[in-house]
Parts: structure tokens; C-alpha cells; sequence
């Protein structure tokens, strides 16, 4: 794949670069996948950063233009760019993934707790209990048997 870049036009406004070029490729037309990393080598930017708008493709032939936005940083692109569903649900998801770490991580913090509080207690209980297990009941009724 060959990507093309027809014309740069800086957006100091909105703190953006906005593209458009063409593709060459074999075989399919690129994703927009495909073309942001594409795009995201050519400029040397961040891949989260680049956004493309659309990819027209000629008929018949292995040619596209493409539209994109290339923002300077994350905080400008999350001001402007509206969420899609997709993007939102991603997120949730993502959330949900880090709650649920979070409370794995907590209940392993009490787990280890509990357990070094039982370690601090077993070497006071342990004596009392091998006092209780040293007189044997089972010897004694095997005693009064053999009499």
C-alpha cells in the first residue's frame, strides 16, 4: 500500500492537521485501520491521534482518496470528536475491566490480611492445642479393655 499525502492544511483553532490524499493497494481496499497506521508512520504521529473521515474508492481501479485528521494531542481530540456507540460500549467495557481488577486487587490485599493475622495468631493457639491432643482418649478405653 502507498499512501499519498495531496494536502496538508493546518487548523490552529482547533489544534488539528487535516489530510487528504490517495491510497494505492493491491488486493482490498485498506480499513481505516490499515490507513491510520499507514498515515500514523508517514507524519510520525501517535495512532490514537489520527482519525479518518472517509476513503472514496475509483472504480476499477486500485486508487482511493482519503480524508483525515491528525490532532496535535488527546485532550483537543476528545473536546471536539463525538463518541460513537461503538466507542462508548468500548468503553464501558474497559471501565468495567478496570473495576473489577480493582476489586480482585482488594480482595487479595484483605486475603493476605487475614491470612497474616491468622500466622500472628496460630503460634499462640498452636501450644494450647497440642496440650489437648497429648492426653489420648483412645488409650485409656484400650487400657480398661485389656484389664
Amino acid at each position: 500500500m502507498k499512501v499519498t499525502i495531496q494536502e496538508k492544511k493546518a487548523n490552529p483553532l482547533l489544534n488539528r492537521t487535516e489530510v487528504q490524499g490517495s491510497i494505492e493497494f493491491e488486493d482490498i481496499t485498506p480499513s481505516n485501520v490499515t490507513l491510520t497506521e499507514a498515515l500514523a508512520k508517514e507524519t510520525k504521529k501517535d495512532l490514537n491521534l489520527i482519525i479518518v473521515k472517509s476513503i472514496y474508492t475509483h472504480f476499477g481501479q486500485k486508487l482511493a482518496d482519503f480524508n483525515a485528521i491528525i490532532y496535535d494531542n488527546q485532550e483537543s481530540k476528545d473536546k471536539i470528536e463525538m463518541l460513537t456507540k461503538h466507542v462508548k460500549k468500548k468503553m464501558d467495557e474497559d471501565r468495567k475491566k478496570a473495576e473489577e481488577a480493582k476489586a480482585a486487587e482488594v480482595e487479595a490485599k484483605k486475603a493476605e490480611a487475614e491470612a497474616k493475622a491468622a500466622a500472628a495468631k496460630k503460634p499462640e493457639e498452636a501450644p494450647v492445642e497440642e496440650k489437648k491432643e497429648e492426653p489420648a482418649a483412645e488409650e485409656k478405653p484400650a487400657e480398661d479393655k485389656a484389664e
